[in-house]
């Protein structure tokens, strides 16, 4: 029988001292290569030099990008302002401007510590709002412009005519101008409406409690919402769940700053 010829093949295993494969830093950083060829792609982390045969050679530099991706991308669950600041300093940071990743690293983390304010605020408020009398209406003053509410609870004014049209909270009007006015009651029903969408509510499930609410309910609003098709977890452990997860992000936020200082020392080296 004819001896067999076998093409010689760049072996995966071999790498240059000192470098990972594509497999060894997505193993370390428990995500799937293609993930770790994504963020390459799209200016996460630095361009990757290739080996004679093809293949990535990342360096230390490069799974210490892979790392700070994973963090930043924890504060993406906040969306808006939060998430673009994680981005970007994420590609500022791959393109080698330091400084600027570090400015917006800042940035981020006192937005997502405001987010944690506002959401320990909220569930201080979903907490206690059962157990008073609720003005819906909210005829008694003093009133503040819907705009500034807006802006002082981090929503548009958009949201608020949303959550009117659905019936969630009635704004009342100035009977001097006509003009949407909001009173303490209305501005706290709103924290709870914005309470419950940050931990993912419908606005299905929201209505349905308020309107047990509004009929008199103040007992057992949890298990209101347990009558709701399933996906509707209880409030009070999905509000909680929630704010854990700001604080968790909150968390990240300041290692995002510890991974990026690590970053800089490492590539000055």
């Amino acid at each position: 029988m004819p001896n067999e010829i076998f093409e010689a093949r760049p072996n995966p295993e071999v790498v240059v001292m000192g470098t990972y494969r594509t497999s060894q830093i997505a193993a370390k950083c428990g995500i799937h290569p293609n993930t770790v060829r994504l963020y390459e792609e799209i200016g996460f982390i630095p361009s990757v030099p290739r080996a004679g045969n093809g293949y990535r050679l990342f360096s230390e530099i490069h799974l210490g990008h892979v790392c700070l991706v994973r963090t930043a991308l924890k504060s993406t669950w906040l969306g808006g302002v939060i998430r673009e600041k994680a981005v970007s300093l994420l590609r500022l940071s791959a393109a080698g401007r330091e400084e600027e990743a570090m400015r917006l690293a800042r940035e981020h983390l006192a937005l997502v510590q405001e987010e944690r304010k506002k959401a320990e605020i909220a569930a201080a408020y979903l907490e206690a709002w059962a157990a008073i009398s609720d003005d819906s209406t909210g005829l008694a003053g003093p009133y503040w412009k819907t705009n500034e509410i807006a802006e002082r609870l981090d929503i548009t004014r958009d949201m608020i005519r949303s959550w009117e049209r659905n019936n969630l909270v009635k704004v009342p009007r100035d009977p001097k101008n006509g003009y949407r006015v909001c009173s303490e009651a209305v501005i706290q029903r709103l924290c709870v409406i914005r309470a419950l969408r940050k931990a993912r509510f419908s606005l299905m499930s929201i209505h349905h409690m308020f309107s047990r609410y509004d009929r008199g309910a103040r007992n057992d609003l949890t298990g209101i919402l347990d009558e709701l098709p399933p996906g509707e977890e209880d409030i009070v452990f999905n509000t909680n769940q929630w704010l854990t997860k700001v604080r968790s992000i909150e968390e990240s936020a300041g290692e995002i700053i510890d991974r990026l200082a690590l970053l800089n020392t490492l590539t000055q080296e």
